[in-house]
């Protein structure tokens, strides 16, 4: 017999959802649930960033930041980054100098700083978007940047999310503090000054800033004037290592070059932000047409020039075209904080009378971005990076050692420099590791023992060495060698990495 649902207790049972859920709403906009979440939020990315630090392994330019760090002096390190191919200012190679004495050399350490920064700059961007909406849509602006890859830099040894952080704090420190403020002039041409020593890219921060200044028709802003300040004396500090980069740049492979399919491509990376709030304001419209009465305020100065960091991307793709001659989608990670303020003031001005909304939205963008970085927890052992697959790699060749050095292979060349370097520095018999490439870019190898060899040493340890190869142009021309030398190649293991071994040729 069909079960009778009786129509008005289903009404009253929707009432009090709805009425639960208005109260949940009208609790979240109590200050103290604001600070709270909003710090159990940033919390949650430092623990869980520095978990998989812990766990992930160090993929090449990481391992670049070990090295130079762990020079024996600071002088050292400094000597070193004016001669080795390396595009990152000193003082990022200072700090995470301390974090890894303080860590006592551990990984972990040289990660920590990145980390930290990651959640530091979430509450700078809940703060900034608190003070020009409210708590509730502050949390909502976290959860807004953590849905994108910006999370991803939270576990690097690299300075990228310092990067994120800085430019989060000269948000707030343009919204928040007063414009002729002498003090808040002077801590805005700090920060560009700390910036742009962290990461040369950061002094294009100062574009949405001078845009807005421009509009507002105040060129000589104290704020715009001590910024810009910061970045002569940081670049005029900086003019050797940068100097050094430029030439640098010019030898780097071609998939680095700027275009327009690398800068759609980038700003694709924050995409993830946009289509969720697309979807709920297109599904509120057709729920309700209560939107229609309510007038909507006209945009304020903060989410202005919010949205003015939209020129960020477009800037470093044009610095990439006439400078530096690379691009990459981290170089515009300090466009995050603009975007996501400017973002979440429009939700706000339009759906700050929907207290239920306004929580689905929280609640729509936290299921997001946590999930996505429960997923990373889940694969941190197969996290790739901008070589791919790293961690097997390694992995891979390093479960083969013990078979190699038993069949007395003594030497293990390494054909892509890449790899070797990451192979290397993750083995426990580093000396028995050498890597056959051209050493233009390797000025680092006056500092660090690596071990580079030709095609004479190979051929005179031929009864010792095992090959890995990565079936590329180097190997092929490692080959084409050794048969001129009267050696063949001898497949060894083709999985899961091929393995060469080289042998007297029968055709003399």
């Amino acid at each position: 017999m069909p079960r009778f649902v009786d129509p008005v207790s289903k009404v009253v049972r929707l009432d009090d959802l709805r009425r639960r859920i208005h109260a949940a709403a009208s609790r979240l906009q109590q200050p103290e649930w604001h600070w709270a979440l909003a710090f159990i939020c940033a919390g949650f990315y430092v623990v869980t960033s520095l978990y998989i630090s812990a766990h992930r392994l160090l993929w090449f330019d990481e391992i670049l930041t070990a090295l130079i760090s762990r020079l024996e002096s600071t002088s050292a390190m400094l000597r070193t980054l004016s001669e080795v191919a390396e595009q990152t200012p000193p003082l990022y190679f200072l700090i995470a100098r301390v974090f890894d004495q303080t860590f006592h050399h551990s990984d972990i350490g040289l990660r920590a700083p990145s980390a930290i920064a990651l959640g530091a700059g979430l509450i700078v961007i809940f703060d900034t978007t608190r003070r020009l909406t409210n708590g509730l849509y502050g949390l909502i602006a976290m959860t807004f940047v953590a849905t994108s890859f910006v999370t991803y830099y939270g576990h690097e040894a690299r300075s990228y999310a310092i990067y994120f952080m800085l430019a989060a704090i000269t948000l707030w420190l343009w919204t928040a503090t007063k414009t002729d403020s002498k003090i808040a002039a002077a801590a805005f041409g700090a920060v560009f000054l700390v910036g742009v020593s962290v990461h040369y890219y950061f002094l294009l921060c100062l574009v949405p800033f001078g845009f807005a200044a421009l509009v507002e028709r105040r060129v000589f802003q104290p704020k715009i004037i001590a910024g810009t300040v910061g970045v002569m004396f940081a670049v005029a500090a900086l003019y050797p290592y940068i100097a050094h980069a430029r030439a640098f740049a010019k030898t780097i492979s071609a998939a680095w070059a700027p275009s327009m399919f690398a800068l759609f491509s980038a700003c694709f990376g924050f995409l993830p932000n946009a289509i969720l709030p697309a979807g709920m304001i297109a599904g509120r419209r057709i729920v309700s047409r209560k939107l229609h009465e309510h007038l909507v305020p006209p945009m304020s100065a903060g989410e202005r020039v919010g949205w003015l960091f939209l020129l960020l991307p477009l800037s470093a793709y044009l610095v990439g075209v006439m400078v530096t001659h690379t691009f990459h989608d981290r170089y515009i990670i300090g466009a995050a904080p603009g975007i996501a303020l400017a973002a979440t003031c429009l939700l706000w001005r339009r759906f700050r009378q929907a207290g239920a909304f306004s929580l689905v939205l929280l609640l729509g963008f936290g299921a997001c971005a946590i999930g996505q970085q429960v997923i990373t927890l889940a694969r941190v052992d197969s996290m790739p990076a901008e070589s791919g697959g790293y961690q097997q790699r390694i992995r891979q060749i390093l479960a083969l050692e013990d078979t190699l050095f038993r069949e007395g292979k003594q030497h293990v060349v390494v054909t892509w420099d890449v790899q070797y370097l990451e192979t290397w520095y993750h083995s426990p018999r580093r000396h028995r590791y050498e890597c056959f490439t051209a050493e233009d870019r390797w000025a680092i190898k006056r500092y660090v023992p690596l071990h580079f060899v030709s095609v004479e040493d190979i051929a005179a340890n031929a009864k010792q060495t095992a090959i890995v190869s990565d079936d590329g142009r180097q190997t092929r021309g490692l080959r084409e060698a050794m048969h001129q030398a009267g050696l063949e190649t001898k497949v060894r293991f083709n999985k899961p990495q091929q393995i060469l071994y080289l042998e007297q040729s029968t055709a003399r």
